[in-house]
């Protein structure tokens, strides 16, 4: 069964993001900004998971939630097959590539900030 209270964070953060993704894409339209957001959203999760550790409520909030509405891999998906082969190729490894390196980024930073606050 559903915590109520862990759906309501999920819920709360995740508009937050969406209306945040979508903001950004009215502001400058076009795959190269998903992009980014994908690549930035991996950074900023990379620092939450290892950071927050079991906290599991601000991690709902921030990581599923905020940063599950921000970034958006479906959207990323449909963007990769509407494009030519090579635009497609291009965007695949923009986007692929410098997002798993900045979570494995974010997740170093994230356990320097927790050693730094005396975190084990």
């Amino acid at each position: 069964m559903i915590e109520a209270r862990a759906l309501r964070v999920v819920v709360a953060g995740g508009a937050l993001g969406a209306c945040a993704r979508y903001g950004l894409s009215e502001l400058v339209p076009g795959i190269w900004t998903i992009a980014v957001v994908n690549v930035v959203g991996s950074l900023l999760l990379g620092i939450i998971a290892a950071m927050l550790g079991p906290e599991r409520l601000w991690r709902l909030f921030l990581g599923t939630g905020v940063l599950g509405g921000f970034t958006t891999f479906s959207t990323f998906a449909v963007d990769a097959v509407d494009q030519s082969a090579l635009v497609a190729t291009a965007y695949v490894a923009a986007t692929l590539i410098p997002a798993l390196l900045a979570a494995r980024a974010g997740m170093e930073i994230g356990h320097l900030l927790r050693r730094k606050r005396g975190v084990a």
